[in-house]
């Protein structure tokens, strides 16, 4: 019965024109993957892994089109990194996989960015994470953390697949799972019956090699939008140094950006200040602007700021109330109110809840009058 059953997925898999799996082309692309994640060939003939893509291909397929859309710009960042530290291309689609590429993603675990890194891994692989930065939103630094830890992984446990499983049940898990199964083959650790990882891990590597084989592809991208063809495409940053306790909207408009696009390349910064640190701190800008934007710099005079953090404050709308009194009782302005609760007019309503970011009191606040010099504080900063 069994055989059959498998006979018959084979024969739809074949017929089915959006897997296009076996042909000869499209089996030595697949082989090939596999080879790079150091999985054997005969993976593609495992009935769960034949089952598991014939259905879930449509939801992954539209996942996977959806991002290449959206995040054009930044899978060719992340594939140069790849390249460039010797790892294997297909771990683009496990950063897909766990946040959909989505830089200020956070998971229900506080996991944040797009290779999903919780605090202590984050700092210990040398991303900062304080009130002022996030450096797990910072494409560029997390994704060499990320390189690191399945370095250490793959050295750990000599395979590229077991590294994937291990970035996502952890080592101590995957250690336990090769000792109860005698064995760390892939099939056998992924067996459904025996469970020796959780359903989320074994769920995990199938989705990854899923979204690889449809990227790999071209018949499918074409009939998706024949653009999608180009989504490698090369796309640089240059990372430029820059002074403490700036206004990140000054430096997007000395830089001839609008202050989205700047954040769309800087999003690791949590508010729109350089953290006021000793030294100087970084940014990216494209490599296509990045000569116009030094320039631009080392002409201007950049004004230090206030960087005191504010707080947050639930206030709710009472009788009588308007954005001028609220703003005012606060000592905060009508346009903070609005901007943080997305209020695109005047009216608001009794009882309507309200988020107000408070300036905390401090002795130590930066004079917004305090000029910093001419500056040269451009540089490459090359990995």
């Amino acid at each position: 019965m069994r055989k059959n059953l498998i006979f018959f997925i084979l024969i739809l898999l074949c017929l089915n024109a959006k897997a296009l799996q076996f042909t000869p082309e499209y089996y030595t692309q697949q082989t090939q993957i596999l080879r790079n994640l150091d999985i054997e060939a005969n993976y593609l003939s495992d009935i769960i892994f034949l089952e598991f893509k014939e259905s879930s291909i449509d939801i992954h397929s539209k996942t996977l089109v959806n991002t290449m859309r959206e995040f054009y710009k930044i899978t060719p960042i992340i594939r140069k990194i790849l390249e460039k530290e010797n790892i294997p291309q297909e771990f683009l689609y496990l950063a897909i996989v766990e946040s959909g590429l989505k830089t200020h993603s956070i998971s229900k675990t506080k996991a944040v960015g797009i290779w999903q890194f919780m605090k202590p891994t984050a700092q210990t692989l040398g991303l900062r994470v304080d009130p002022y930065v996030d450096e797990r939103k910072d494409l560029v630094k997390s994704t060499y953390a990320a390189i690191t830890y399945l370095k250490q992984l793959k050295k750990q446990f000599g395979k590229w697949y077991l590294a994937i499983l291990a970035y996502n049940c952890g080592d101590g898990k995957l250690r336990q799972a090769i000792k109860k199964a005698k064995s760390d083959d892939l099939k056998i650790l992924l067996d459904p019956d025996k469970k020796y990882l959780p359903l989320e891990t074994r769920a995990f590597i199938r989705k990854i090699l899923t979204m690889a084989f449809l990227a790999n592809n071209n018949d499918f991208l074409i009939s998706q939008d024949s653009a999608l063809l180009n989504y490698a495409l090369s796309n640089e940053v240059k990372k430029i140094s820059i002074p403490p306790s700036v206004s990140l909207k000054e430096i997007a408009k000395i830089s001839k950006m609008s202050y989205n696009e700047f954040k769309h390349y800087n999003p690791h910064f949590n508010y729109d200040f350089t953290p006021p640190d000793k030294k100087d701190y970084y940014m990216y800008i494209p490599l296509s602007k990045s000569i116009e934007v030094e320039k631009a710099l080392q002409q201007s005079t950049l004004t230090k700021v206030d960087t005191t953090i504010p707080y947050t404050k639930i206030y709710i709308v009472k009788e009588g109330d308007s954005l001028y009194t609220i703003a005012k009782k606060h000592k905060i302005s009508v346009e903070s109110i609005k901007e943080y609760n997305k209020i695109k007019g005047n009216l608001i309503n009794i009882n309507q809840k309200l988020v107000l970011k408070i300036k905390e009191k401090s002795d130590e606040k930066i004079k917004t009058t305090q000029k910093l010099p001419k500056n040269s504080h451009t540089k490459v900063v090359s990995r």
